[in-house]
């Protein structure tokens, strides 16, 4: 047995994860125990969930509930941080040792197979899978749950995943076992479970689409548990009567928008011996917006760990701009915006869009309708992007005024463009005779110049204010104004024409703080 060279700390008796906190989770971890234990549902489960969610302390609590109940196999738990348990080729060979030590009739056959070839552990993926698996268990007739938690961790260069590759040509050779693999759903982990063999029979949860109520409860008895501990354990310590207060764990519970790690994350930070922990408590509270002091408490190194993976490839200056450029819209876009409407504010193919986030959807809900909205799923990762001293990586900062500046010329080209009477109205309709003006705005100019027409001018306010990006910014401004009524007409459509009173003002007062620049006589004369 000892030539399959397991990786011994691999399974979840190690100790690598915590598991959920009573009370937490339950609708979830009991959907997983009812598919573990019906022998008809589908034989693959795919806990799917971005980054920070919990789905590894999920399949801890998982897994120990299914060893529990005499129903668990083996168990594999990757992680990037190991050599040993970031590498594919451990993953079978290590299942193979433990269920030959959960079942003696697999041991037999394994043995058998070393004895004929000592080299199993060191074939390819496919041959151990075939050799090191399904043989021995479809000889045995073992009935059992096979755990892969963060598949997404493992070095993996193949565009569909190597293991769910695999997987699909032989499972269906295996009707008594299911296979629970938790990962973000980055691109080789959602090709792989659509591969035809695999998709019709995987069962999916989409772990960062449960009930917001029910996630925010979770992470709000979470912070009550693990903040009354610290109490206790601080007894030397003169805090607060009653702490921590409701309206406090209310609020940090907001803070964290159904992100577990970030919840966890403010628990270290407010755990700190070498600190108050009420003082930290109100770091975190004092500024509703701010994330600065999640992210210095652990949040970071997580992006971090996401960006590297998810450019490592990359070297060339000109794709970083592209990238920076993509994601500079995303982060300060005051609307989320589709990637149909991306493409055409900045100019650009969707194709370059979608590249550029496949390897992000662990932080940023990317549909795959590109009419739909790309949300940023918690504020910490634009945040992160935009301080330089978080993100270190200096090809990836995000300089929020050079991309305020490129959304504010992209947005005012747009506006330019609008033709006379752009949504065809009868000089003699009102507003209310028309049933659906979003409708209508959408069908005849799309989202993108809606997008621009309502917000140029807030773009502007925060874009640079050179001399350089001056002297763009007002030649199109001053075209755009030119041919203002199609414009005024897209705001009263909107029912919002105070926005463009509040425009105007807002150019001036940009133009007002730029200095040395001969068309600002000119400008200001058309904006009166």
């Amino acid at each position: 047995m000892a030539k399959l060279e397991p990786v011994l700390n691999a399974g979840y008796q190690s100790g690598h994860h915590d598991k959920c906190l009573p009370g937490t989770r339950e609708s979830v971890l009991r959907d997983l125990m009812l598919w573990a234990r019906e022998p008809q549902k589908q034989n693959v489960f795919w806990l799917n969930g971005l980054a920070g969610t919990g789905k590894s302390t999920i399949a801890q609590s998982f897994t120990e509930a299914v060893a529990k109940e005499g129903l668990l196999g083996a168990s594999f738990f990757c992680s990037r941080d190991y050599l040993d348990r970031k590498a594919l080729k451990n993953i079978f060979p290590t299942l193979a040792y433990q269920l030959a030590h959960h079942y003696p009739h697999f041991r037999s056959c394994i043995i058998a197979s070393l004895k004929e070839d000592p080299t199993l552990a060191h074939t390819s993926l496919i041959s151990q899978l075939e050799n090191l698996l399904v043989n021995p268990l479809s000889g045995t007739n073992i009935s059992c749950v096979i755990v892969i938690d963060a598949l997404d961790e493992c070095i993996d260069n193949e565009p569909s995943s190597a293991i769910l590759s695999v997987l699909g040509q032989f499972v269906k050779h295996l009707p008594l076992v299911k296979f629970f693999i938790t990962g973000r759903p980055e691109p080789r982990i959602r090709t792989g479970f659509r591969l035809p063999l695999l998709e019709p029979i995987t069962q999916i949860f989409l772990l960062h689409e449960v009930d917001s109520t029910s996630v925010n409860n979770d992470i709000q008895l979470y912070l009550t548990t693990k903040l009354t501990i610290i109490a206790t354990q601080r007894s030397n310590l003169e805090l607060p009567d009653l702490w921590p207060h409701d309206d406090e764990i209310k609020a940090l519970t907001k803070k964290s928008s159904g992100l577990f790690i970030f919840a966890s994350t403010a628990v270290r930070f407010i755990e700190s011996g070498y600190h108050e922990p009420n003082k930290h408590l109100q770091l975190l509270l004092s500024e509703v917006n701010s994330t600065l002091y999640e992210g210095r408490a652990g949040i970071d190194s997580l992006y971090s760990q996401i960006l590297l993976h998810a450019f490592s490839d990359v070297c060339e200056p000109e794709v970083f701009a592209d990238i920076r450029q993509v994601l500079g819209a995303i982060v300060l876009a005051f609307n989320p915006l589709s990637r149909r409407e991306l493409s055409t504010i900045l100019g650009v193919s969707m194709s370059l869009i979608s590249t550029t986030l496949r390897h992000l959807h662990s932080v940023i809900l990317v549909p795959s309708d590109e009419t739909m909205e790309i949300r940023i799923f918690h504020k910490s990762f634009p945040d992160f992007l935009q301080d330089s001293n978080r993100c270190t990586d200096t090809r990836l900062q995000i300089n929020p005024e050079i991309y305020h500046g490129d959304i504010t010329l992209s947005s005012l080209e747009l506006v330019q463009g609008l033709k006379w009477n752009p949504c065809s109205i009868s000089p003699f309709m009102m507003n209310q005779d028309i049933l659906d003006p979003p409708q209508l705005l959408e069908n005849k100019i799309g989202g993108a110049v809606e997008y621009a027409c309502t917000y140029w001018a807030r773009h502007l306010k925060l874009s640079p204010k050179t001399k350089e990006f001056a002297g763009s910014t007002i030649d199109l401004a001053t075209g755009m104004l030119q041919n203002a009524p199609p414009w005024i007409e897209v705001m009263s459509l909107k029912n919002q024409l105070e926005e463009v009173v509040h425009s105007m003002n807002s150019l001036l007062d940009w133009l007002d703080e730029v200095s040395g620049t001969y068309l600002l006589l000119n400008i200001k004369e058309v904006v009166y």
